[in-house]
């Protein structure tokens, strides 16, 4: 009897600890991910000198770019005449789709502790990264049942500037 007990006891320990590890795994996954794609549509905006978004909706996460020219098909054309014409735009786009548990808000500089901006009903929620390097200061939150992990970004880089996380 007692050897079953322990046996249950530390199956029950050993439930909690994974679960909470799991969540754990989710988080900082997303969290990665997130901050990779900021880091690259800074870099991009500044490459491009055009805006780019990381663009927060309830299915995911994505990264959009502005107009960007293209490169004329045939070297040898006008270019003069090249730049005459309708030029069509290339739109850089990447999206990331984090474990469907997951929730993502953002906070807008100067906003309340409890104003987080969560998108629901197919809206989105834009970050912009200036032309010049410089990008909104944010927070962004990913939340799993109890457990979070909050980024605060940093306005020159967009980069995790400072991080709280909760594991529950």
């Amino acid at each position: 009897m007692i050897a079953l007990s322990l046996v249950v006891l530390i199956v029950s320990i050993g439930a909690i600890s994974y679960s909470s590890g799991r969540d754990e795994r989710s988080l900082r996954e997303a969290a990665v991910r997130i901050e990779a794609m900021s880091s690259r549509g800074h870099a991009m905006s500044i490459l491009h000198q055009k805006p780019f978004w990381l663009s927060l909706g309830e299915e995911g996460i994505a990264l959009v770019g502005a107009d960007v020219r293209p490169k004329p098909e045939d070297e040898e054309s006008d270019i003069d005449r090249w730049e005459e014409e309708e030029v069509t735009t290339e739109v850089i786009y990447e999206e990331f789709v984090p474990d469907e548990e997951i929730v993502v808000a953002l906070r807008r500089w100067g906003a309340r502790e409890q104003d987080w901006l969560i998108p629901e009903n197919n809206e989105f929620i834009n970050w912009q990264f200036q032309n010049t390097g410089l990008c909104e200061p944010v927070a962004i939150r990913l939340e799993r049942g109890e457990s979070y992990i909050t980024m605060y970004m940093h306005p020159l880089t967009a980069r995790v500037e400072e991080e709280d996380m909760v594991i529950k």
